[in-house]
């Protein structure tokens, strides 16, 4: 069993290879137990971790030190001291997430089916005259399922509808709808979606009655955990339905599904697309072996208010490197003190500035904005964070022409 999840690990593979090699010459790396090689590239040490290049696919995988040989401990050691970051000339190019570095973008959450009424009338033009003026903003994050509620949806999806519940997908293509108007605005597009989905594993007592057992009785017919059918029924018809036009995916609570089925359905429809996964909320910046981007919730809001000082540690943890065990550095912070509602938690000038901190270090962040009634989810935006959204797009604009 230790030897088959080593080899697991040690074949994983997190990025895409295209480019230039690093200056290291290939070396033959062994396993602790020496039941498992691979001929790679020497390409960085951090946290413990090191990443390599294979020679034969030239593919990057991610390797605990512990887990090498003695010998590949002792090379590691010599090109710097355990546990500092050590780099040999890295390609930038291979990395899947390049084009998030030294980027930002914004998130807003959009009715679903919880909201019939508010889904049917939500509207995607009041929302994009607003918020096209933030053209130096890369990306938006929009949402498939209503916020972290997986049994509830913002698009139709058949199989949703004729085996758990025709109640929980529209029959509107919101999402689609909003994608399409972003597209052509010149904004990528990321994808929130609650990793549960009908299994509701985090949140049951919020699923629509019936919900999770007729889910879990479909996922059976289908010979699939309701975890694998979440990733292999949802997920890859929606990424292979709206193909290229979506760039990335943000997997929320993901220890509630099933990560690696979930890697393989979202690249479905975009091989490029870039994904995270949520494993926990803390300004450390926490990821996976499957992340491209960190998910980078903070503190939990239960605890902590978005702009509490501790939540620096994101920031500055990205002023030393901008990639974190492997996954391009991204902070999550929410502009008020709830992800979807309540009164802005940061001032102007600070929210300016860890911004073009971030993007400065070639890090990457994403705002999480209420809309202006949150409570009937309505367009556009709420006024304040509106405003102080102008403020970063007017901060990265003039730092661009310095």
């Amino acid at each position: 069993m230790k030897l088959r999840l080593f080899a697991v690990v040690f074949l994983t593979v997190l990025f895409a290879a295209a480019g230039s090699a690093s200056a290291e010459k290939p070396r033959v790396w062994k396993s602790a137990d020496g039941k498992v090689s691979v001929k790679a590239e020497f390409i960085d040490f951090e946290n413990k971790v090191v990443r390599l290049r294979r020679t034969d696919n030239h593919k990057i995988v991610s390797v605990p030190v512990n887990k090498l040989s003695l010998r590949d401990q002792k090379y590691i050691r010599k090109q710097g001291k355990q546990g500092e970051t050590t780099t040999a000339p890295p390609a930038l190019t291979d990395r899947r997430a390049a084009w998030m570095e030294g980027q930002w973008g914004f998130r807003f959450n959009m009715p679903g089916m919880k909201q019939a009424e508010s889904l049917a009338t939500f509207d995607v033009q009041k929302m994009m005259k607003q918020i096209k003026v933030l053209d130096s903003a890369t990306w938006v994050q929009i949402n498939l399922t209503q916020g972290a509620n997986g049994s509830f949806y913002t698009s139709p999806h058949a199989d949703l509808a004729r085996h758990v519940s025709a109640d929980i997908v529209p029959q509107r293509d919101l999402f689609g709808e909003m994608l399409e108007a972003l597209n052509a605005q010149g904004f990528k597009v990321m994808v929130y979606f609650a990793t549960e989905g009908p299994t509701m594993g985090k949140h049951p007592d919020k699923a629509l009655a019936g919900v999770i057992e007729k889910w879990k009785k479909y996922a059976k017919s289908r010979r699939m955990t309701p975890e694998q059918a979440v990733a292999d029924i949802i997920v890859k018809e929606y990424s292979l339905r709206y193909g290229a036009k979506i760039a990335g995916w943000w997997f929320d609570h993901a220890k509630y599904g099933d990560i690696p089925a979930l890697d393989k359905a979202a690249r479905a429809g975009n091989p490029e697309a870039v994904l995270s996964f949520n494993v926990g909320g803390s300004p450390e910046l926490l990821t996976c072996p499957e992340s491209d981007f960190t998910a980078g919730h903070p503190t939990p809001m239960k605890q902590q208010s978005p702009s509490w000082e501790g939540n620096e540690v994101a920031i500055t943890l990205m002023e030393k490197s901008n990639y974190i065990n492997g996954s391009l550095g991204h902070f999550f912070p929410p502009m008020q003190e709830k992800w979807n509602a309540g009164k802005p938690a940061f001032e102007t000038e600070k929210a300016v500035d860890w911004t073009m901190r971030i993007v400065q270090a070639k890090g990457s962040i994403t705002w999480a904005v209420a809309l202006a009634d949150a409570k009937n989810k309505r367009a556009p935006l709420a006024d304040f964070q509106f405003n102080q959204l102008k403020a970063i797009d007017q901060a990265f604009k003039a730092s661009r022409k310095q």
